[in-house]
């Protein structure tokens, strides 16, 4: 009944519970009337208890993982009940729900509160969740105790200084771990960051590769152990031996997410683009919510169509040539327009995120980030976004090593050769506590800076809102200094046309401020110009690719043609659309 309870808690956590049983329908259905069981109970017509012996001890109890594998299998009750639950409770903690792994050892804790197991993992889903304090005081009760649970609890209490960036602390009770059980992997990890972050590669590589000899504590331990040395072959390019440590990784962890989209991004390395998409496939059907692994199986498909078509690949190929043609002639100023208040397209230039600090498990971090920004961005519908292959294929065309390419003269010229009117650098610094970001937004007319976003990422299970966060923030500063203006072309009844649409940016749901300006007042010999009034607001309700058809709102007089409008701020609109290119 505990798996019924935890399946009625966690219906949209992915925690399925199956019932298979060799009664009658007579007795399940009485069973069912009975206890109103969530899960379903399945009638063994097919002989699938003898694959795994359950005709003789019951209940026999299976934890299946990714791709239907098994992973755990328990039989009988009582006690190995208890022990059931607190591998559950880690499986969970794997794939990173950790208030599943909460709630089933609270369970757990309740019919034995001595349980160290239970605890620790309790411990580590406050680590996941943020909830460091919390996590220092289950770890810190635990190191106070004897012999394995003091083992447990340094292990954990290291991890909590660590992700608090006392590196020092952390080293020292996994050396304390260490002397007191030898097998366990974590100080050997540890012991590789550090190595790393002094640029010492060749001893980080050393303490890795010992971890994974190391066959105690927590399975990730030694996973992590693999992955690290993974990255590290793959940074020398060994590409081959780093699949193989990945995995490792993964047959250890079959959640290791990390590990899986690391393997495919050395196929992409290789340009194996089927390669890197069926890799990809793999870590969504470990988290299907991870917005990287989103990010990185779609950038792999569009990559495997544009290899088989020609046509995409001789528009791509033309359109960086005029990118070039105009860089290498500084010819950047774009045609003259009749009509100065129409709004043109916004357009960003998105370069590259630098990278820098330690090691972190997931690899190309700065690169994933840019990406799904950009790709949000876009998504918006509210600017157009330069495609990556279109500067990455400019930059190959001009030769740019990265040292001219750092250069922020060469990348104001990239950008206005690429006609944007922003620009956006970035860097991300990895370290303990979760990777440090920070964005600049830049007029790609003159360099000056429009905004500058520093981020600080936690816990993983807040990825996709600190993502969403940043990208919000992105478009309400991008909206602010290039606000969409546009003309009434006509007026019928209560709905107006525009003369601006989808090709510069505006969407269902945009909301403009009908303006009428106001004539230079005069005094004591200074001019001033006040600020436009606004007469009535216009919703826009249906968007083509140059016009746009809205409803008039709060009118204060008639609207006419020929008036004027401007995109109001104080909503930032959103869309389905998907990301434009050019």
């Amino acid at each position: 009944m505990s798996l019924d309870q935890l399946a009625k808690q966690y219906r949209d956590a992915d925690l399925t519970v199956w019932a298979i049983t060799r009664s009658s329908k007579q007795k399940v259905a009485a069973f069912n009337n009975t206890t109103q069981t969530v899960f379903p109970v399945l009638l063994d017509t097919a002989n699938v208890s003898d694959m795994y012996d359950a005709q003789r001890v019951l209940p026999t109890v299976c934890i299946v993982g990714p791709e239907l594998k098994m992973l755990d299998l328990f039989q009988g009750g009582g006690k190995t009940t208890l022990v059931m639950l607190v591998r559950l409770a880690e499986r969970n903690l794997q794939c990173k729900k950790p208030e599943v792994a909460r709630a089933i050892t609270e369970t757990v804790v309740k019919s034995d509160p001595g349980n160290a197991q239970a605890r620790t993992i309790n411990g580590y889903a406050a680590i996941q969740e943020g909830k460091l304090d919390e996590a220092e005081q289950t770890f810190y009760a635990l190191s106070k105790e004897q012999g394995d649970n003091a083992v447990l609890g340094k292990e954990g209490f290291s991890q909590v200084y660590e992700k608090k960036g006392q590196t020092e602390k952390s080293y020292q009770l996994a050396q304390e771990v260490a002397a007191q059980a030898g097998d366990r992997p974590l100080v050997y990890v540890i012991k590789g960051d550090q190595f790393y972050q002094q640029n010492n590669k060749k001893r980080a590589a050393s303490a890795y590769r010992e971890g994974t000899q190391k066959k105690g504590g927590p399975p990730l331990q030694r996973a992590v152990a693999y992955n690290q040395l993974g990255r590290l072959y793959a940074q020398r390019g060994d590409y081959a031996k780093s699949r193989e440590l990945y995995d490792q990784a993964v047959s250890i962890d079959p959640y290791y997410i990390e590990a899986t989209s690391n393997k495919g991004l050395t196929y992409e390395q290789e340009g194996r683009w089927d390669k890197a998409l069926e890799a990809y496939r793999q870590a969504e059907a470990i988290d299907k919510n991870d917005p990287f692994v989103r990010a990185m199986a779609e950038n792999a498909m569009r990559m495997r169509m544009i290899k088989k078509d020609k046509m995409k690949q001789q528009e791509l190929a033309a359109a960086i040539k005029k990118v070039v043609e105009r860089y290498q002639l500084n010819q950047f100023d774009p045609a003259p327009v009749d009509d100065p208040w129409t709004s043109r397209p916004t357009r960003v230039a998105f370069f590259d995120v630098s990278e820098s600090g330690g090691l972190s498990q997931r690899a190309g971090f700065a690169g994933l980030l840019k990406d799904y920004l950009a790709r949000q961005m876009g998504a918006s519908g509210r600017v157009l976004v330069v495609d990556s292959l279109i500067v990455d294929g400019v930059i190959d065309a001009l030769k740019l090593d990265h040292a001219s390419f750092a250069d922020d003269d060469v990348r104001l010229r990239l950008s206005r050769a690429m006609l944007a009117s922003l620009m956006i650098k970035g860097s991300v610094f990895q370290q303990p506590s979760g990777p440090l970001c920070n964005l600049k937004i830049l007029n790609a007319q003159d360099a000056r800076p429009i905004d500058t976003i520093d981020y600080q990422f936690t816990a993983g299970i807040h990825l996709r809102k600190d993502l969403n966060q940043i990208n919000r923030h992105l478009l309400t500063r991008i909206m602010e200094r290039f606000p969409l203006q546009a003309f009434v072309v006509q007026v019928t009844g209560n709905q107006v046309l525009l003369n601006l649409g989808l090709l510069q940016g505006v969407v269902e749901g945009t909301i403009f401020d009908v303006v009428e300006e106001k004539p230079p007042i005069t005094y004591k010999g200074k001019q001033f110009i006040p600020e436009p009034g606004i007469v009535a607001k216009v919703h826009v309700v249906r968007s083509d690719d140059d016009f746009s058809y809205g409803h008039i709102k709060d009118q204060r007089r008639p609207v006419k043609s020929d008036d004027k409008l401007r995109e109001s701020l104080n909503a930032l609109g959103s869309s389905g659309q998907n990301p434009r290119i050019w």
